[in-house]
């Protein structure tokens, strides 16, 4: 995974140097001016969102839906690239497990992420990047915590709404379960 993730950010900064966008307008005089276009920001600034969970993988034997609220502080540092910081609040319903000769009860797995946010902005309407941080656990079950990423692709509506849908794990050497969903979220930017 984590090759999977250094190639990612690879890629990013060689898309990001090959997306120069310059336009070249003749005007009455006899050498043409060329004047650069600003390329697009994306939702740089404050955004705060929600998604919707589905666990796969290992966790999905223990749980069938979950939910995250998001929120994220981006701030332009190239053209069409934004870093900023991210966290939030997740939480994955535990499935009830009726046995034979047991009934238990499950407990709800929970987390709160603190990472460093990244987005290429290629064009006005997509976004992709990638958090990657820690998920402190927040319950008994998923108390250790561990190594948080979540890659992010992203289409924005207009200027205040984005939808997006994202992967997150979390990576524990500790813990019983794997952590991975799939999310499908609304972000919103409040600038």
């Amino acid at each position: 995974m984590k090759k999977v993730c250094i190639t990612f950010v690879f890629m990013m900064f060689l898309t990001l140097a090959a997306s120069a966008q310059t336009v070249v307008r003749t005007t009455t005089t006899t050498q043409p001016q060329t004047v650069y276009r600003a390329l697009p920001t994306g939702h740089s600034g404050l955004n705060i969102g929600a998604s919707f969970m589905l666990p796969i993988a290992e966790l999905s034997d223990y749980s069938s839906a979950g939910l995250a609220v998001d929120i994220n502080y981006l701030y332009p540092v190239a053209p069409g690239f934004n870093m900023g910081i991210a966290s939030g609040y997740g939480i994955v319903f535990a499935d009830d497990y009726e046995g034979w000769l047991v009934d238990i009860e499950g407990e709800d797995f929970q987390f709160l992420p603190i990472a460093v946010a990244t987005r290429y902005v290629p064009t006005q309407q997509i976004e992709f990047g990638v958090d990657l941080g820690y998920a402190i656990g927040l319950s008994d079950s998923f108390d250790d915590g561990g190594f948080y990423y979540r890659p992010v692709f992203a289409f924005n509506l207009n200027d205040l709404m984005q939808l997006n849908l994202s992967y997150t794990g979390v990576s524990n050497n500790n813990s019983w379960v794997t952590w991975s969903t799939i999310n499908f979220g609304l972000m919103l930017n409040l600038n």
